[in-house]
């Protein structure tokens, strides 16, 4: 009697254990990152970005090909300038971030 007690304990921690790890598995931290967006302009031309949530920092790698300004609450502007391929970051307030992948084709 008393092993049918024991052998229940250990399948329902057993069962449990299982449930914890798959809800673990279910947080962001263990998922991929999502890829980053591509965004296309000709030299001498401009993008505009929306975005939701509030603005920590955003930032242009590869300044020589675009710059960037704020055009208004929730949107940026990247403005193109020479042709070649560059990353856009923009940080949220909280943690989150997109990335995009921003490619200036000649104007």
């Amino acid at each position: 009697m008393e092993n049918s007690r024991s052998d229940r304990r250990k399948n329902l921690l057993a069962l449990l254990a299982l449930m914890l790890s798959l809800a673990a598995l279910q947080s962001p931290l263990w998922r991929p990152a999502a890829p980053p967006r591509s965004l296309t302009a000709r030299a001498g031309g401009s993008i505009d970005v929306e975005y939701d949530g509030k603005l920590e920092k955003a930032v242009i790698f590869r300044r020589g090909l675009a710059t960037l300004s704020a055009g208004g609450p929730g949107k940026l502007v990247i403005h193109a300038h020479t042709p070649g391929k560059t990353s856009l970051l923009i940080q949220f307030k909280g943690g989150a971030s997109k990335v995009y992948d921003v490619v200036v084709l000649p104007g």
